[in-house]
Formats: structure tokens, sequence, C-alpha cells
């Protein structure tokens, strides 16, 4: 479903070589058991966090939204 959202959107979701699958998101179900993903980047050299999300494609499309995610 967020696939075919970011593509509505002309977005591209970024894939990564980690546990998530997806650039600058991770997986923390101790901090939150309903929304356990995490979306972050960096911005002007610190780090943002962008939220919390039930899926890790959710926290992808929350950060392929992102300025860093568009550059």
């Amino acid at each position: 479903m967020c696939r075919s959202r970011a593509e509505a959107e002309g977005l591209t979701l970024l894939v990564a070589d980690n546990t998530t699958g997806y650039f600058g998101v991770s997986h923390n179900p101790q901090v939150s058991k309903s929304k356990p993903y995490r979306a972050q980047v960096k911005r002007g050299g610190k780090l943002v966090h962008l939220g919390q999300f039930a899926t890790a494609e959710e926290a992808a499309l929350c950060i392929a939204r992102s300025p860093e995610g568009q550059a």
C-alpha cells in the first residue's frame, strides 16, 4: 500500500542493506509496540527524528517525502 502511495506521489522508497530494508529506518519494539519503526535523517550534520511508525514502509514513505529523501 505504501509503495503505491509513493508511486502516486512520484516518490521512491530508498532501500538499504539493513534489517528494515529502508534507508533511515530502524526497528525498536522496546520503544513502542504499536509503532516500532523510527524514521530519521541527517540534516545540517545533525540527526533529525521524523517519527515513529507502525510499518517500515510507512517510515520509508516519510523519509521519501523529506527534502533528504528527494535529494
